[in-house]
């Protein structure tokens, strides 16, 4: 799934003296220096982009990107999707952000859509293409000890709820009565599309929105028919559609309160929005605030448990910042945790599954659902899924 060649990213930038962002703000002077439309036909947009950060003040200087490296066994890639992550304790519970990678210890994620793609005997097209060339994973360049600071993210660079809700669109949700099925996610896509609109390729975000995959191929959401009946006789079919009319309804009634909304996005890339959200977003409290945001590079650590890292957003600095809990060699991948989760809701919201979905203590969090009820003696009936 692609979406429109017309498709411009574009973010304005955050002001670096409050969370709250004003839609009037002017576009940051040098923003069009990091347009790649400037730059020769060769410019990488990865590069481009990490040094957008460095010229505002974030720091990675163990870290690089590597592209994911062709394998026979396709199922070793796994994937980005959809959720809110939270740290520490509470990270068990809620749904998280992420690129994919692969692991080789532990908890490894395997893309169900790269397995099915991979079986399609079709040729492969742009329509089926998994999206892996445009994903990257996080490595370290050298070693990095425990307890080092190894990403930190300032927050002019952070996309937050209130800056959505700062918008033309946000500002009408909020003064209406309209109920939406995940307002946090909401207004950071409403920033992101509507955004996109106004400055365009002088956005400052626009580097950060260059590098995210157009397609989200590895999301179940965006299957076509044949892909989907890998998932023949699951639950996870009910979720999927129960997902996409959700989408749907949420679209239709921006559209009903902001009659112009479709101008600004179509159903396809307000989907697209939706699924970007959820697998990237960052539950934190800033100065205080609980919040939703989106952290640039800190989006592109893959799945792995037990975790390796913890992530924070650091009062004293102002800054998102990732540190290790462990000692990570050099040329190894940085992994974050999402959290121990069901594999359907790593499947549904991040686009891939564990094949061996167990903790260290040896509990499995898969789970599957049963309906139980009672026959007209009293006997218990059991009608379950799996």
């Amino acid at each position: 799934i692609h979406l429109p060649s017309h498709i411009k990213y574009c973010i304005d930038r955050q002001d670096r003296a409050t969370m709250l962002s004003s839609s009037s703000r002017p576009v940051h002077e040098d923003a069009t220096k990091y347009n790649p439309l400037r730059k020769s036909a060769e410019a990488d947009k990865f590069q481009i982009f990490e040094q957008w950060l460095r010229d505002n003040g974030a720091q990675f200087p163990q870290l690089e990107l590597r592209q994911y490296e062709k394998q026979s066994d396709a199922t070793k890639i796994n994937h980005d999707d959809e959720g809110l992550r939270y740290n520490d304790t509470n990270d068990n519970d809620a749904e998280e952000k992420k690129d994919g990678g692969a692991s080789d210890m532990g908890q490894s994620a395997d893309s169900v859509a790269m397995m099915s793609l991979d079986n399609n005997k079709t040729t492969k097209t742009a329509s089926t293409d998994d999206g892996s060339n445009e994903m990257r994973s996080v490595h370290a360049t050298s070693h990095i000890p425990p307890q080092t600071i190894c990403v930190s993210i300032p927050k002019s660079c952070l996309i937050t709820v209130e800056m959505g809700q700062q918008t033309p669109i946000g500002k009408s949700i909020l003064h209406s009565d309209v109920e939406l099925d995940a307002p946090k996610h909401i207004f950071l896509m409403i920033y992101l599309l509507w955004d996109r609109n106004v400055n365009g390729p002088k956005s400052f975000f626009a580097p950060y929105y260059n590098i995210l995959p157009q397609s989200l191929r590895n999301m179940p959401i965006f299957w076509n028919d044949t892909e989907l009946q890998y998932l023949r006789g699951s639950h996870l079919l009910t979720q999927i559609n129960d997902r996409s009319e959700d989408i749907r309804a949420d679209y239709e009634r921006i559209c009903s309160i902001c009659p112009d909304f479709p101008s600004i996005a179509s159903l396809d890339e307000f989907r697209w929005a939706r699924m970007i959200v959820c697998s990237r977003n960052f539950g934190l409290l800033i100065n205080g605030h609980r919040t939703s945001a989106l952290v640039p590079h800190a989006d592109m650590l893959n799945h792995h448990r037990p975790r390796e890292t913890k992530w924070t957003f650091c009062e004293e600095r102002q800054c998102f910042t990732i540190t290790t809990l462990q000692s990570i060699g050099a040329g190894c991948q940085v992994y974050d945790s999402y959290g121990q989760k069901c594999n359907h809701r790593f499947l549904l919201n991040y686009g891939f599954c564990v094949e061996r979905n167990v903790e260290v203590d040896g509990f499995c969090p898969n789970e599957v659902p049963l309906e139980v009820g009672l026959d007209r003696f009293g006997g218990v009936v059991l009608f379950g899924e799996s």
